[in-house]
């Protein structure tokens, strides 16, 4: 059968349109989607810092290149954190396929976490030792504290500054010290626990710490060397 002339040229027509139509479908579904790998990496994220931190994050995943196009995996797409890879602020999340044709890909993403973190309530000047008064909490994005922080008010009661801070700074680990509690050479006490039993007895300090550092000291009246932690009050336990 011969067909008319516009009927042959609207059967053409409607061939290409469906073709047109057809041909990214069959294609697209060959392809990973850009939105699975998206979801895969923020669900990563949020379980990987929620572990870290026992609260959920803001997520924000970076867009890939619009014209990158990979296999679409025959297995569940697998996250990973890649070497150096921060648990907050701007990082990047793994994605790889363990398929038969496999393939790995970094999706970046920026984390942001608040928390509240320990501040200086005044200014304070280097030597200080801190005070309940002298500190309070405050909520910041923790993305934006790359040089560390305190999360309560007892990390910061009784450390040093070793230097001047102004009123609202963030105190970190390298502004604090423990402050020094003997000095070598110092007398104490030196406090010996065995169950129930606690002796007390003269002795001197053999080297300089802080409360909690462990120090070597020596019993004046029998020359004996021992080995203890120096407790708030200035005295040296030993364990016997």
């Amino acid at each position: 059968m011969k067909l008319k002339p516009h009927l042959l040229k609207t059967l053409i027509s409607y061939s290409c349109v469906c073709a047109l139509l057809y041909a990214p479908l069959v294609s697209a579904a060959s392809y990973q989607s850009h939105k699975s790998i998206y979801q895969t990496a923020k669900v990563f994220i949020r379980d990987h810092v929620v572990s870290l931190h026992n609260q959920r994050p803001e997520i924000k995943i970076g867009k890939l290149d619009s014209r990158l196009k990979l296999k679409k995996c025959s297995k569940k797409l697998q996250a990973f954190l890649p070497r150096g890879s921060r648990d907050t602020g701007k990082t990047t999340v793994g994605i790889k396929c363990n398929g038969k044709k496999s393939w790995s890909i970094h999706v970046p993403v920026t984390i942001n976490l608040y928390g509240k973190v320990l501040v200086s309530s005044r200014q304070l000047q280097k030597g200080s030792i801190l005070t309940a008064a002298d500190i309070k909490l405050r909520k910041y994005n923790l993305a934006n504290l790359s040089f560390g922080y305190y999360e309560d008010l007892q990390s910061g009661i009784g450390m040093k500054l070793k230097r001047r801070v102004s009123a609202g700074a963030v105190l970190t680990p390298s502004m604090l010290k423990k402050p020094q509690k003997v000095a070598r050479g110092q007398k104490i006490t030196i406090m010996a626990q065995s169950g129930s039993m606690l002796v007390r007895m003269k002795g001197k300090a053999l080297g300089s710490g802080a409360i909690g550092d462990r120090i070597k000291v020596i019993n004046t009246k029998s020359r004996k060397k021992l080995e203890g932690i120096i407790t708030p009050g200035g005295e040296v336990k030993v364990d016997i």
